[in-house]
């Protein structure tokens, strides 16, 4: 008979490596047939033995050596399928054509039937009261015999492509018959908007070379409160101040000399306070842009520095702050901490995006613009390293909707293995629910999602009349 896997299995795995034969596979994984080819799993759940590939380990062992190692006894013979000490020897030898089996093979049959086995190799089997004693001396040989063969090939588990989401027919809740060209023109071009309007967005756009001196925090938090470079940039403003200090310092400090110490603005005597003060403002300008000019750092990674007298400008700055951010929330993440690449270390910004926290949600004059980002890595996991699954994670199922003045995503592992590495990798939910509330009532919205980001377009009801085909509607 060959062996079979009950439903008892609990997936550790043991009896995979002892297997002479390579007949047993992971639950999922395709088999590589007697044919070359590749065939679809026997089991996706637990662990199962290729009926045509097992010989119950004759020829090597005088014991079933998946069965010798299982912790529940759910390795055993299958009573469906019968099978003889000679067939099961033939079937070893077509396995191993490279392997020399010893005339005294190992075999459980002849351990159970006390020494009656047909002879190996195309010898005739012997007689049952002449076979007796020669098992008995050949005894200690045939316990040595399996340290001097060897176990077969190794072959390399291939797994099974990961489950696709379910391609969803039916809108979601919420969601607008309209394609998301048709609405992107109203909203998400918009630059995000506050409560102070027009006037505040020019107040700040002319006050850039005086905000430009405020620390890099605080000129990130404007540039992402109006989303608009037009009307703040933190490099911009950077620039812009830098700029005005090497003109206006050296007429400063030229003025001071001249009124305040009686030197002669026609004569040599105020060249060194021209000269010194446009040094020290040009040092000063490439200490704050230290990371490009000095450490060449990409443009997205410079820190735009502020002026020594920035904090100064808080009390100005922060009502403005206070107006305009209410339109923006950014799901939070922690600072990156230190981990090596070749180490298993999981970076905290994909651990993020596993709860759904990477998103960011603009308020706009005709609706709302979401933007969050899906899991791209498969977190490291030992599981995940048995299963062969790789490192890219596939799409998640995801469930929009929009009621009672919130809009939430709710995000779904489908494929069965990657939520058995849920279980076992460390801040990895199989499933998340983002939830953010609304500020005003929306007739709708409209998603798109490529390359592991879902873009959502939300209208409010203020802006439903510009919406194309539903004019009459509302």
């Amino acid at each position: 008979m060959a062996t079979m896997i009950t439903d008892e299995c609990i997936n550790c795995g043991a009896c995979e490596p002892e297997c002479p034969n390579t007949a047993i596979y992971q639950g999922g994984i395709q088999f590589d047939g007697l044919d070359g080819a590749k065939h679809d799993a026997l089991s996706n759940e637990i662990f199962y033995i290729v009926p045509e590939k097992c010989t119950e380990c004759v020829g090597f062992y005088d014991h079933e050596a998946c069965a010798a190692v299982c912790p529940v006894d759910c390795c055993v013979p299958n009573p469906a399928i019968p099978e003889t000490d000679a067939a099961l020897f033939a079937r070893a030898k077509e396995l191993h054509p490279e392997q020399a089996f010893p005339a005294d093979y190992p075999s459980r049959f002849k351990k159970a039937d006390g020494g009656e086995a047909a002879a190996g190799n195309g010898a005739a089997a012997t007689a049952a009261g002449a076979a007796a004693p020669a098992v008995a001396a050949a005894a200690p040989a045939r316990a040595a015999a399996p340290a001097a063969l060897p176990m077969g090939k190794v072959e390399k588990k291939i797994s099974a492509p990961l489950a696709k989401p379910v391609r969803r027919a039916a809108p979601f809740t919420g969601e607008l018959p309209l394609a998301w060209e048709d609405v992107v023109g109203i909203v998400a071009r918009e630059g995000a908007t506050g409560s102070g309007g027009v006037g505040m967005r020019a107040f700040v756009a002319l006050a850039q070379p005086l905000l430009g001196a405020l620390p890099a925090s605080t000129k990130a938090r404007l540039e992402a409160a109006f989303n608009d470079k037009r009307v703040f940039s933190a490099a911009g403003s950077t620039g812009l101040n830098m700029l005005v200090h090497l003109i206006v310092a050296p007429i400063l400090a030229v003025a001071f000399a001249v009124a305040v110490l009686g030197r002669s603005l026609y004569t040599m005597e105020v060249f060194p306070w021209f000269f010194w003060t446009s040094v020290a403002i040009s040092l000063e300008a490439i200490w704050r842009l230290r990371d490009a000019v000095i450490f060449a750092k990409p443009t997205e990674e410079v820190k735009w520095r502020g002026a020594i007298y920035g904090p100064l400008l808080m009390p100005l700055v922060l009502p403005i702050l206070g107006r305009t951010e209410t339109s923006r929330k950014v799901g939070a993440v922690a600072a990156e901490g230190y981990y090596a690449k070749e180490a298993a270390y999981d970076e905290k910004t994909e651990r993020e995006r596993r709860y759904g926290e990477i998103y960011t949600f603009d308020e706009r004059p005709s609706g709302y613009y979401l933007r969050l980002e899906l899991p791209r890595r498969i977190p490291p996991s030992g599981v995940k390293e048995e299963l062969g699954l790789g490192e890219e994670m596939p799409d998640y199922e995801l469930d929009l909707s929009l009621a009672s003045g919130w809009f939430q995503v709710h995000g779904k592992v489908v494929d069965e293995r990657l939520r058995t590495v849920a279980a076992t990798a460390p801040a990895f939910p199989p499933d998340f629910t983002t939830r953010i509330p609304l500020g005003q009532r929306c007739v709708g919205f409209v998603h798109r999602y490529r390359d592991k980001v879902l873009e959502v377009i939300l209208v409010k009801a203020s802006a439903a009349a510009r919406l194309p085909r539903m004019a009459d509607a509302a």
